[in-house]
C-alpha cells in the first residue's frame, strides 16, 4: 500500500459493516470517506454465512470508495466475540548489543518469548500488545534501546483468537476483494479512537457494546491490564422486551429506543407503551414502566458480568480515571447510571474523537472501531518508520521468529 494513501479501516459486526477511509494530520482522524451497510450472516456473534458477510463488505467498501475517491483495497480489520482471549505474559532474555547494550533485536526477542504462552490447540496468537521493560530488575521502561544491561525483561498482553473464527472473518473480507492487512481486537480499536493518553495512565475500563457480544479492555498506567468478552449485546434487550411484552421483534426494538434502561426518568410512572401482539391479533397497552425494568436488569447483567471478572482479578479499583461505555448497543438512554452503580466509578459516553474532514457521518459511538483502527494503523506505521534499521514491524518480526503459532497475528497481510 502506497504510504501517501489514506488508510482503511472495517469494523466487521455481527448486524452491520462499517467502513472508513481517512488519514491523520498530527493528532486529527481526517475523514474521507465511510460506508455502512446491514448483515444477517452472522449467529451470536461468529460468521455463519460468509458468502452475506462478504456481500455487506463489498457494498460498504464501495460507498467508502465512492466518497474518498480511493480504491479500498487493503484494510485493518476488527475483530471481537467470545473467541478472542487474552493474558499477560512476561519473559526474560540477555542482552546481545555490543558492550552489553540492549538492541532492537533484543526488544523483539522478548516479545516473541512472551508470545510462548499456552493456549488450547486450536487457538492462535492474534496480537502481542507491549506494556513495558526492565532491565537487570529496573523496571519502568518503554524503549530500552542502547541502555546498558545483561538481562532484559518484557511485560506483554497476548491476545489469542479461535482459528477458525478469525479465518472466517479474514476470508470474509478477502471474499469482498479487500486484503486483510492485520486483525485487531475490536476495543483496542475503539480505544484508540475514544480514550486519551490521560485515561490510560490514569486507569480506565472501556467496553465496547455490539449487537450480539461485548467486548472490554482495561487499561492501566497506559497498558492492557485486562480484558474480555460477555455474550451480550443489544440484541439481547430486543429480545427480552419482545419476550416479556409479547410482541415483534420491530415493535421491541422501537420501544427499547423510547424508553431506555433509566428506572428514575420524569413521566415514566404515568408513561405507557402500545405495542402490535404476536399473531396479528390487535395491539396491547404496556406500562412504560414495565419495559424500563426489563432493559434494566439486561443492563445488569451486562454490567456484572464485566464486573465479577475484574473482582476475580483484583482489578476492580482500578478503574480511577472511569469508564467509557461505546459501540452501537451503548446509545441505549440510561446504561451510563446503571454502568456507576454495578462499576461505582464515573462512566461516560465513548465517541470517536479530534475528528476532520466528514465528521458528522461518524460521530457517533457505532464508529469508533472503524476509526480507532486508522489511527492504529498510523500509529504502528510511524513505529516501522522510526525502527532501528527499519527491519519492520514487531508483529511481522514475530511472525516470521513464531512462524505457524503467530499465524493469526499478522499472517493475512498481503501487502
Amino acid at each position: 500500500m502506497n504510504e501517501a494513501r489514506p488508510l482503511v479501516g472495517i469494523d466487521l459486526g455481527s448486524s452491520s459493516v462499517s467502513v472508513v477511509v481517512g488519514e491523520m494530520e498530527e493528532e486529527r482522524l481526517v475523514v474521507r470517506g465511510c460506508g455502512v451497510a446491514r448483515h444477517d450472516g452472522a449467529r451470536k456473534g461468529v460468521i455463519a454465512n460468509l458468502e452475506e458477510v462478504a456481500e455487506a463488505v463489498h457494498v460498504a467498501a464501495e460507498e467508502a470508495e465512492a466518497m474518498a475517491s480511493v480504491p479500498v483495497e487493503v484494510a485493518h480489520v476488527g475483530i471481537g466475540g467470545t473467541p478472542i482471549q487474552g493474558v499477560p505474559s512476561t519473559a526474560s532474555v540477555p542482552v546481545t548489543g555490543r558492550d552489553h547494550t540492549v538492541t532492537e533485536d533484543d526488544l523483539q526477542r522478548a516479545l516473541a518469548a512472551c508470545a510462548q504462552v499456552s493456549i488450547p490447540n486450536d487457538f492462535r496468537v492474534l496480537d502481542i500488545i507491549p506494556c513495558g521493560f526492565a532491565l537487570d530488575g529496573q523496571p519502568g521502561m518503554d524503549h530500552p534501546v542502547g541502555m546498558p544491561g545483561t538481562r532484559l525483561d518484557a511485560t506483554a498482553y497476548v491476545l489469542y483468537a479461535n482459528r477458525t473464527h478469525a479465518e472466517t472473518v479474514a476470508q470474509s473480507i478477502n471474499h469482498a476483494a479487500v486484503a486483510v492487512k492485520q486483525l485487531v481486537f475490536e476495543p483496542l480499536a475503539a480505544a484508540e479512537a475514544v480514550l486519551t493518553n490521560d485515561e490510560k495512565e490514569l486507569g480506565c475500563l472501556l467496553l465496547d457494546i455490539g449487537y450480539a457480544t461485548t467486548e472490554w479492555v482495561l487499561f492501566t498506567e497506559g497498558s492492557v491490564a485486562s480484558s474480555g468478552a460477555v455474550p451480550i449485546g443489544g440484541r439481547h434487550f430486543t429480545a427480552d422486551l419482545a419476550a416479556m411484552l409479547k410482541t415483534t421483534t420491530a415493535a421491541a426494538e422501537r420501544t427499547k429506543r423510547r424508553v431506555g434502561a433509566a428506572l428514575d426518568r420524569e413521566g415514566l410512572d404515568s408513561a405507557a407503551v402500545e405495542v402490535p401482539a404476536l399473531g396479528g391479533d390487535g395491539n396491547q397497552v404496556h406500562a412504560a414502566v414495565f419495559a424500563a425494568e426489563i432493559l434494566h436488569e439486561r443492563a445488569r447483567d451486562l454490567f456484572i458480568g464485566v464486573h465479577k471478572v475484574l473482582v476475580g482479578q483484583g482489578l476492580d479499583r482500578v478503574p480511577r480515571a472511569g469508564v467509557v461505555l461505546t459501540g452501537g448497543a451503548s446509545r441505549l438512554e440510561g446504561l451510563e447510571d446503571v454502568a456507576e452503580t454495578i462499576f461505582g466509578h464515573r462512566v461516560r459516553p465513548g465517541c470517536p474523537r479530534a475528528l476532520a474532514g466528514l465528521v458528522e457521518p461518524v460521530s457517533g459511538p457505532e464508529w469508533a472501531v472503524a476509526c480507532g483502527l486508522i489511527r492504529l494503523q498510523h500509529s504502528r506505521r510511524n513505529q516501522v518508520l522510526t525502527s532501528s534499521g527499519n527491519r519492520g514491524s514487531i508483529l511481522g518480526w514475530l511472525r516470521n521468529a513464531l512462524g505457524d503459532f503467530f499465524e493469526m497475528g499478522g499472517g493475512y497481510d498481503r501487502v
